[in-house]
């Protein structure tokens, strides 16, 4: 008894079965295991619902039901963003294109409308034309608009004679038939007569307006008095003769006669020039006069009072301070030009005479000085035969 009583018995270990179920987990445990490891959710759009209208009691008062949170899961093209962001943009070009169709519409009324305005137009001016053009045809032989006077006022040198001599109308013209550009030609034949414009003045009048030839220059012939006036159109007008005052030479009182005329002198004109009331200037040496004048520039040319041409080889001219310029033969006008530009500088006030004949070895001469620079001296034969 003794032994056994000393000995306690081993206590046993709870043994699990297998089929023992685990106990229930009260909600608070739930809760903090929760809580302590978190789950990776998805996101979700969660959409509050509206509000919905009050639903009526018998007693006449509203009760809102009570409104459950809805969930909604992501659409797959939500998921995509280049998906999404394509949908988004049709979307837009849908709204877009729908506010347009307004606007296209009437813009497309607008342009409707004036294609129809622009057809109208263009029908009302081609039945005016057309009418005009019948209203013509109809009047242009009509004695309606017969000529019956024609008006003119003289002019310095056409007096109204010459125009009533020259101006043939036909019998029967009228003021919408009358060959205006035949009258011209025929008023032409007086070398004054530059040119000659009408008005017509209904119903029975027709107006000339006669513009004068403008003198270029006077011409002197190598021999005697008489020089004439030669047009801005190169053609005679008409002689006149010069009168020299007493110990005035004839070349001196030509050289006036132009100056109050304010045109060019050109003397020593070859006999051999006969020249015709309206006929074209075209001697040798008045030509190449011409070209010195064309090639010369504007300001060279104002200085130059007088040319003198005893052949087209032998031009000459003479400027407005008294320094004779032997130019020769018409060529090289620029490069004779400069040379004679860079003598007067260089002796300003001291040359008489500059010869460029041959620009490359020019020459002059200056007051009281025998000797030549740059070049041959010519002689007094040779300046009194320019």
């Amino acid at each position: 008894m003794a032994e056994s009583s000393s000995k306690r018995p081993t206590p046993r270990k709870p043994t699990k079965r297998k089929d023992a179920k685990a106990p229930k987990e009260t909600k608070k445990a739930a809760v903090k295991k929760s809580a302590a490891k978190p789950v990776a959710t998805k996101r979700t759009k969660v959409s509050l619902p509206k509000k919905t209208a009050t639903a009526r009691t018998e007693g006449g008062q509203g009760a809102t039901p009570k409104s459950k949170l809805s969930v909604s899961r992501p659409s797959a093209s939500s998921l995509n963003p280049k998906k999404a962001l394509a949908r988004k943009k049709a979307e837009k070009q849908d709204q877009k294109s729908v506010v347009n169709q307004p606007r296209e519409r009437r813009e497309r009324y607008q342009r409707g409308k004036t294609v129809k305005l622009a057809v109208r137009v263009l029908i009302g001016v081609f039945v005016l034309a057309f009418v005009s053009l019948v209203a013509y045809l109809a009047l242009r032989n009509s004695s309606t608009f017969e000529i019956t006077k024609v008006e003119f006022e003289p002019t310095e040198h056409v007096a109204v004679e010459d125009v009533e001599n020259l101006a043939h109308v036909s019998a029967g013209s009228t003021l919408l038939n009358v060959d205006t550009e035949s009258i011209e030609q025929s008023l032409k034949k007086n070398p004054w007569v530059a040119s000659a414009t009408f008005e017509l003045e209904f119903p029975n009048t027709l107006r000339v307006i006669i513009q004068e030839q403008q003198i270029d220059a006077l011409v002197l012939m190598s021999s005697g008095t008489v020089a004439w006036y030669l047009g801005e159109n190169g053609s005679w007008i008409e002689p006149v003769t010069v009168s020299a005052a007493e110990g005035q030479s004839v070349n001196d009182a030509a050289l006036a006669m132009a100056q109050d005329l304010g045109c060019l002198l050109i003397t020593d004109i070859p006999a051999t020039v006969a020249p015709e009331a309206g006929s074209q200037a075209t001697d040798s040496s008045i030509e190449a006069v011409q070209e010195f004048r064309a090639g010369f520039s504007d300001e060279f040319s104002s200085k130059i009072v007088c040319y003198r041409a005893p052949s087209d080889e032998n031009i000459s001219c003479v400027l407005d301070n008294g320094v004779e310029v032997s130019l020769g033969s018409a060529d090289d006008i620029s490069q004779k030009e400069r040379i004679v530009e860079s003598f007067l500088e260089q002796h300003q006030g001291s040359v008489v005479l500059i010869n460029v004949r041959m620009p490359s070895n020019p020459s002059f001469r200056e007051i009281d000085s025998e000797n030549v620079q740059g070049g041959d001296l010519i002689s007094d034969e040779q300046t009194d035969a320019q």
